[in-house]
């Protein structure tokens, strides 16, 4: 493995990782720029931080009454349309990567749940798509978002040598 890998970068980088995502404070400044983010976006929210029970060693946000968002059933039974779903938790990403270069880096199934109107801040979007743990976010550099734009026009207009150029700018 040392001959591909540079073992020690590696380990620090995991433990870089590892201390950054178990900073509660900076977790919870992230979440707040998350939600500053899409404050004019009714379907996404995001848990209010309540700052003075939290410290770096513990994290204390709103209650989520939710959805996971991987059981299908359930929402379908809250009378939620599944396709409707997926646009907006896309539309999300392409506003991280491209508009805010500010992204939430650990979107599993267990850190992103759906919330009826019922339990959502804002009940007048009928439910929202809810992100919770921010211990992990990214930054897109310049270079890499043009190179993400280009490889995306050139997949969408099928232009091999834009996915091309694309590549070697990625």
């Amino acid at each position: 493995i040392g001959k591909r890998v540079d073992v020690l970068a590696l380990i620090q980088e995991l433990s870089d990782t590892v201390h950054a995502e178990i900073d509660y404070l900076a977790e919870g400044r992230n979440a707040e720029t998350f939600a500053a983010n899409f404050a004019e976006r009714k379907r996404v929210h995001v848990p209010r931080v309540a700052w003075s029970r939290t410290t770096a060693r513990v994290l204390t946000l709103e209650n989520v009454y939710a959805i996971k968002i991987t059981d299908y059933d359930a929402i379908v039974a809250a009378g939620i349309d599944r396709a409707q779903v997926a646009v907006v938790l896309f539309e999300t990403y392409l506003q991280q990567i491209f508009e805010d270069d500010f992204f939430h880096a650990d979107p599993h199934p267990g850190n992103l749940f759906v919330t009826p109107s019922g339990a959502a801040a804002d009940q007048k979007a009928g439910w929202s798509l809810t992100f919770v743990d921010f211990g992990m976010v990214g930054t897109v550099p310049e270079q890499l978002r043009q190179g993400l734009r280009v490889m995306l026009v050139g997949i969408g207009t099928r232009d091999a040598g834009k996915v091309v150029t694309a590549y070697q700018t990625l």
